[in-house]
């Protein structure tokens, strides 16, 4: 039996994702026009090429722009599921530590990413899987763990992080 595959998106992340490609596409159109507006056949090499800078920036953007809508839908649906949910055990499938190095002019940021992938039955009987963040403390909490919270409404499940932490993180 194959396995539903969701993630937990959220509406800000989503929203952010939108504005941020829409902006990019904004400087590529302008990046665009000047290009052809000042078309002169000897600096033809530049041209073209700013030309398929923009092209593959507006595609990219139109890309994110979709990822963006899918993680507003999911978000949206996840606090549905909040709301409304039955609590359920998920049983964990996976624990991921993603080490994240960025580079902003000159200064090296490190840090680490925390996710927690589970698997669950929802109201159908379907066996479903999703995928969230957590931090770092449920992560240390979670290992060795083989179930987890979870809150179910239909065929979506979110990790309870509420019941989680009172289960855990009271008795200390």
């Amino acid at each position: 039996m194959e396995r539903k595959s969701f993630e937990r998106g959220t509406v800000s992340g989503g929203i952010t994702r939108i504005v941020i490609a829409c902006v990019a596409i904004i400087v590529a159109t302008i990046v665009l026009i000047n290009a052809i507006q000042t078309w002169d056949p000897e600096e033809i090499g530049g041209k073209v090429f700013m030309c398929v800078i923009s092209g593959i920036l507006i595609i990219a953007a139109v890309l994110f722009i979709i990822n963006g809508i899918k993680m507003v839908i999911n978000g949206k649906k996840s606090l549905v599921v909040s709301k409304k949910g039955h609590s359920e055990r998920g049983r964990i499938i996976d624990l991921v530590v993603t080490e994240v190095t960025e580079n902003n002019n000159g200064a090296i940021t490190r840090y680490n990413i925390y996710t927690l992938k589970f698997e669950y039955t929802d109201d159908f009987g379907n066996l479903c899987e999703n995928s969230e963040q957590i931090s770092e403390k449920f992560y240390n909490k979670m290992q060795g763990m083989q179930l987890v919270p979870i809150l179910v409404l239909g065929e979506r499940a979110i990790f309870d992080r509420k019941k989680f932490e009172e289960e855990n993180f009271m008795n200390n």
